[in-house]
């Protein structure tokens, strides 16, 4: 019999390929697009003059009582943000059928990208410095202490906190994976579906427990290693849990934690630009793919943030 590697060549099998990525980016959910025309603008801020007591009584024969309101702006500015990646014209005469060296490296690109908006929105909707409304837990007061903590009724006291501040109760809640894995085991939590037979408690579940409309995982992962050092994996989200309100659709006139401010420069494809483009000094085609947003918190109050919410 001869030996197998004389009638076998190995190749790529064209219905298997292996890839990591991320598939639970959630930045979109968090601060929602606001697509725009220009790359940097202004925008207007109402104030809260529509909580005062005003004096309405008015006479027979009187004015109305004449009342003012103000009004302010801020500014944002969409930097761009682009990767690109050359493929020489040897790569793609050498790649086999299992590859496809420009959807490959358009994906590759995209997913980069937004996984630095993802950190980029993390960072922002979990800095106490920006969301102030806050509460460092520690010890007991962590929600992996199943003994002594109660993370349901600190999340029902803070709803008042954020009512008060932009009258409308919070409607969504993000945690880090770590954090929901301990929610879901929570003793406090569990005890409310003790007499079903739900087994695991899943996001649904946490979801109707904390009465919220949005109930979001920040399972999504970064690699702070250096090229080249071993792999050290962390969760963007970290150990967090933020409550916030954010409304069913962006518009004029509504409160939200925080948008993306989009500019949709050149863009083709769900908000980016996707280009190709020959270089000849390289004998090499250059993929390049570009994004330009602002990803900025525009109403603090709105939101609620607890920092190291588990152990």
């Amino acid at each position: 019999m001869p030996d197998v590697s004389m009638v076998h060549v190995d190749q790529a099998l064209t219905n298997v390929s292996i890839a990591y990525h991320n598939a639970q980016f959630i930045a979109d959910q968090v601060f929602q697009p606001i697509p725009v025309s220009k790359q940097s603008n202004k925008y207007f801020i109402y104030s809260k003059d529509r909580f005062r007591i005003m004096d309405d009584a008015r006479r027979p024969g009187a004015r109305a009582n004449e009342i003012n309101w103000t009004l302010s702006t801020d500014t944002y500015f969409a930097e761009g943000h682009a990767l690109a990646q050359a493929i020489p014209d040897e790569l793609r005469a050498n790649a086999d059928q299992a590859i496809d060296v420009d959807v490959d490296t358009t994906e590759t690109l995209t997913d980069l990208i937004y996984l630095q908006r993802e950190i980029q929105v993390s960072s922002v909707a979990t800095d106490p410095t920006v969301v102030t409304q806050t509460a460092a837990l520690s010890g007991t007061s962590q929600w992996s202490d199943f003994s002594n903590s109660d993370p349901i009724a600190a999340i029902e006291t803070q709803k008042a906190t954020i009512q008060q501040q932009i009258g409308q109760p919070p409607n969504a809640l993000v945690v880090g994976y770590p954090v929901f894995l301990q929610l879901r085991q929570h003793p406090v939590i569990v005890d409310r579906f003790k007499y079903t037979q739900v087994g695991i408690l899943q996001p649904d579940h946490l979801k109707a427990v904390f009465n919220v409309d949005y109930f979001l995982i920040g399972g999504a992962i970064k690699n702070i290693a250096k090229e080249g050092d071993a792999d050290n994996f962390q969760y963007i989200w970290g150990k967090n849990a933020l409550l916030f309100y954010k409304p069913p659709t962006p518009g004029r006139r509504t409160v939200s934690l925080g948008y993306q401010f989009s500019w949709l420069f050149g863009a083709n494809t769900d908000g980016f630009l996707v280009k190709r483009y020959r270089d000849e000094s390289r004998t090499a085609d250059v993929v390049e793919v570009q994004l330009y947003y602002d990803a900025k918190v525009v109403a603090s109050n709105a939101a609620y943030l607890w920092t190291s919410a588990v152990a």
